[in-house]
């Protein structure tokens, strides 16, 4: 078994360094964050998932049960958020960003390089597919939630449409479906800006944290952290046993669900007015955290 600190060093180590790449170069630089995020959101992020789903060669019923776990978990997390939500009265603006923070999982830029440093080119691929979940849940449920911080219902479902994401999901399974690939430029075109989605979103990661302190609504931020970084694991494991799921798909359906706050969680409050300043600081927060708590969990499954 791989030790503790072995895990840290050799697995979250290198992610941690390009962070800290970008928060360096923000303070040198401070380069337009939100330009990023929306090449991300608009453009890298559809390619990415195109490319993945169109070349996966997985087995239908393994990518059926990574799908699940990761619909599944998402859904826990979103009706735990809102009862914390309820009990504790929480205006609608935080509301809204703290069922983000939960539910929304950073699966893509901190999941994808971890899964194969941790699991290799069979773990990131069972990765992607958990990634292409909760990407298309981000930016259906996800985008709702933030438009609902101060829009209406109407508004909050019309920009839940305009995301690609959710047609780049389909046009991908279209393509492993029916075995039909793109026309050879364009599906180089595709590959390559697929392969900026992670090292771009990791860097946004690191604008983010270079921009963000921890002040203000303390416990909102720890029960956030808690829900995101410990609850979500420990409910993912039944769950996995009761979808028969085993082997490499088992365990990077766990360390995935482990993932601190997404960085969509704070672009989405930014972009459609919910509270991006809580968003902000729980991603700051659960992802500083997690080091720690990511490390117990693959030493646990690994």
């Amino acid at each position: 078994m791989t030790s503790l600190p072995g895990i840290a060093l050799n697995i979250i180590g290198p992610i941690l360094a390009i962070v800290a790449v970008a928060v360096l170069t923000d303070r040198r630089f401070a380069p337009d964050a939100k330009v990023l995020s929306r090449l991300v959101l608009y453009v890298f992020s559809p390619c990415l998932v195109v490319d993945s789903l169109a070349r996966s060669d997985l087995q239908a019923a393994e990518i059926w049960q990574v799908a699940a776990v990761a619909a599944l978990c998402s859904a826990a997390m979103l009706v735990i958020g809102w009862i914390i939500g309820r009990v504790l009265h929480f205006d609608r603006t935080l509301t809204s960003a703290f069922l983000l923070s939960v539910s929304l999982i950073n699966a893509g830029n901190y999941g994808l390089p971890l899964s194969e440093f941790a699991f290799g080119k069979a773990g990131l691929q069972r990765a992607v597919i958990f990634y292409i979940v909760t990407a298309v849940w981000t930016n259906s449920v996800g985008v709702y939630l933030a438009s609902r911080g101060n829009a209406d219902g109407r508004r909050a479902l019309l920009n839940v449409v305009t995301m690609p994401v959710l047609y780049a999901s389909l046009l991908g399974l279209l393509l492993n479906i029916t075995q039909v690939s793109l026309p050879l430029p364009l599906q180089r075109t595709v590959s390559l800006l697929s392969q900026a989605t992670v090292p771009c979103m990791l860097f946004i990661l690191g604008l983010r944290l270079s921009r963000t302190s921890l002040k203000g609504k303390l416990a909102p931020l720890l029960l956030s952290a808690a829900t995101r970084l410990v609850l979500a694991p420990l409910i993912t494991v039944p769950l996995v046993g009761l979808l028969g799921v085993t082997g490499i798909a088992r365990q990077v359906c766990i360390v995935q669900a482990a993932m601190p706050s997404a960085v969509m969680s704070s672009v989405l409050a930014t972009e459609f007015g919910s509270d991006a300043g809580f968003a902000s600081s729980s991603i700051l927060f659960s992802t500083l955290v997690s080091v720690i708590t990511l490390s117990i969990v693959l030493w646990l499954v690994m």
